[in-house]
């Protein structure tokens, strides 16, 4: 049985949430506007690797499921699990929680590298997938994406919301 929570334990909650959202937000716009993109991205690549009959594997990215197609399968539709939360994750900071969007835009940044790496010099990706393209080309728009979130504007009205004054 649910025990009801107290008054403060409520303003807490909210005041967490309240320091967390848009109007808190220090960056640029397009530091948010780049996690849309994401979001966008991902729920349109989970939900093609993850509904899609092959995942994408063979009809999209070319590769060969004759050999341990289930394993491939299994892998593809895990990977777009994870694509449909990062993008609910991602809409919900871009749309309701902005003052998280440098720790996001910074996940999507190592995320990338990381990607790059692996996809192309680490264990390069033998068949010439859109992914392995999309590492390349979405590594900037990271970047860029980091550095507008985590850009300092509006900073005395962020942080007296975090650290309000006594009365």
């Amino acid at each position: 049985m649910k025990t009801a929570r107290t008054p403060d334990e409520r303003s807490e909650r909210h005041r967490i949430a309240r320091a967390l959202g848009n109007e808190h937000y220090r960056g640029r716009a397009f530091g948010w506007i780049v996690l849309l993109l994401f979001g966008a991205m991902n729920l349109f690549r989970g939900s093609v690797h993850l509904f899609k009959t092959d995942g994408g594997a063979a009809s999209i990215a070319g590769i060969d499921l004759t050999l341990n197609g289930a394993v491939i399968l299994t892998l593809f539709a895990t990977m777009g699990w994870t694509q449909l939360l990062m993008a609910a994750i991602d809409l919900s900071v871009a749309l309701r929680f902005r003052a998280l969007a440098p720790v996001l835009t910074g996940y999507h940044l190592l995320h990338q590298v990381g990607a790059a790496i692996i996809l192309w010099a680490w264990r390069p990706l033998p068949v010439e997938a859109p992914g392995k393209f999309g590492a390349l080309v979405i590594l900037p728009v990271a970047l860029l994406g980091f550095l507008a979130a985590a850009s300092k504007r509006n900073v005395p009205v962020a942080e007296a919301a975090i650290h309000p004054t006594a009365p």
